[in-house]
């Protein structure tokens, strides 16, 4: 890209940056559809963030409502609801890292809670759990140490503010 100034006006070749912006275009044409496809999309590129076999007998099976973060180890599921009482279970957005994920709740393009289990061995012993939701629906999320058994779970009632949840102490027997 060539840099010119003249009378006080920056000037460059456009050519380059329009076949750029089409180029763009056309993938992101190509990557839109419904959250089904997507999912299947996503899974495919992402195998090694998916990796959902914990090597217990007991362990993560990845599925549509559970997730499984740290390869494994943890499984996490959440159940919503109303405040006229109706519920459902969260599901799981693809892609998502080793530490983290997305749940939604009716539309795959609406997002919900942003949940991670972090390693904090090295500063307290304990494996972490944060979340976050955007939404005044009641939660219940579940996270369970698959090799202990072990269980954490977080309730928040209908109709209430949506407050954080960060908990460094929540699995002391995981280190």
């Amino acid at each position: 890209m060539v840099w010119r100034l003249d009378s006080g006006l920056r000037r460059f070749p456009v050519a380059v940056p329009a076949v750029l912006l089409l180029a763009l275009a056309g993938s992101l044409q190509a990557e839109e559809s419904e959250g089904p496809a997507i999912d299947a999309a996503h899974r495919i590129g992402n195998d090694a963030s998916l990796n959902s076999a914990s090597g217990t007998g007991d362990g993560c099976v990845e599925s549509e409502t559970a997730m499984c973060l740290q390869d494994g180890r943890y499984e996490v599921t959440i159940e919503w609801e109303t405040l006229s009482g109706e519920r459902g279970p969260a599901r799981v957005a693809i892609p998502r890292t080793r530490d983290s994920g997305l749940f939604y709740f009716f539309n795959y393009d609406n997002w919900e809670v942003l949940l991670k289990v972090l390693d904090g061995c090295a500063i307290n012993e304990h494996h972490w759990v944060y979340a976050a939701s955007a939404t005044d629906l009641g939660l219940h999320i579940v996270v369970r140490d698959t090799v202990t058994g072990l269980a954490k779970e977080y309730t928040r009632e209908p109709g209430t503010p949506a407050p954080a949840t960060t908990d460094s102490g929540a699995f002391p027997e995981s280190c």
